[in-house]
């Protein structure tokens, strides 16, 4: 990550700093610093602040980080009975929304997107589009060629992923296929196609009031999951928890998993829509 990355990144989470405050917090020497601030400023990545006492010497400089100087596009899809709902929400750069659109579409093509995303490029420097993961090749690829800003693929799992290395984190939401991301060598990366496995149901139409039946597809799910990726630790994220169907999971994986040298550590934790929105945009928005 170079100079103007690292300094940015680092006003974008701290939202205000002097240039020395800067220097120390990135480890640059003053002046890099002072350059990189000057060319961060002329771009209008940041603006200039108060002035604040210094101790007796001259007032001090304080920056501040334009929130206003681009925005990240997220697109989220959700299957419906026969259609595909997808949200188009417009981020400022702190990750607050500002412009949200939602449509749905029976069949999705190349240039399915395309009027809402011109319509947010005309008014905004785009900095970023994120799009779900298998969404649509097709339309990943068009972006790509399309639009000059970063195009990529970005799951809500990911924006769960802790910092703890080796780790799985999978989000299972009612009547969602599982999400999951994979941390390995400081790096996170989806896991497509979960719904692929095979399982005794369809996730899309599962009666979670049949405790029995979202146990054993649990249990099956992470039993695959841990003989093929094998992680030190995976990390539940879900709607639906409670401590009954927590320790019966637990009992059935102890079970499932006996024969393995070194089953993975379990943590479970609730979640909703609410919180995961919140952490989606700010995890999308980081530079």
């Amino acid at each position: 990550m170079n100079s103007k990355a690292r300094i940015a990144r680092f006003m974008q989470h701290n939202r205000r700093a002097t240039r020395p405050q800067i220097a120390a917090a990135v480890g640059l020497s003053l002046v890099s610093t002072n350059a990189t601030v000057a060319a961060l400023e002329k771009e209008g990545v940041l603006l200039r602040g108060a002035l604040l006492p210094s101790g007796g010497g001259r007032p001090v400089q304080e920056y501040l980080f334009n929130e206003k100087h681009g925005a990240v596009v997220l697109i989220t899809a959700t299957p419906e009975a026969h259609c595909t709902l997808l949200r188009c929400s417009l981020l400022n750069l702190h990750g607050k929304l500002t412009e949200q659109r939602e449509a749905r579409f029976v069949q999705l093509h190349a240039e399915s997107l395309d009027e809402w995303l011109d319509a947010a490029a005309r008014k905004h420097r785009l900095q970023r589009i994120c799009l779900p993961p298998g969404l649509s090749g097709e339309i990943l690829t068009h972006l790509q060629k399309r639009h000059t800003c970063p195009v990529q693929e970005f799951s809500a799992a990911e924006s769960l992923a802790t910092e703890r290395d080796n780790t799985l984190t999978l989000l299972l939401l009612r009547g969602q296929a599982p999400q999951g991301a994979c941390r390995r060598h400081g790096q996170v990366s989806p896991c497509p196609l979960l719904h692929l496995l095979p399982l005794p149901a369809e996730w899309e139409t599962l009666d979670y009031d049949d405790h029995t039946l979202v146990e054993e597809m649990l249990a099956r799910l992470l039993q695959m999951l841990t003989c093929s990726l094998a992680p030190a630790h995976i990390d539940l994220h879900a709607d639906f928890w409670n401590d009954r169907l927590i320790s019966r999971l637990n009992f059935n994986l102890s079970t499932k998993l006996r024969g393995i040298p070194a089953p993975p550590h379990f943590h479970f934790a609730n979640t909703s829509q609410e919180k995961l929105a919140a952490r989606l945009h700010q995890a999308c928005v980081r530079c």
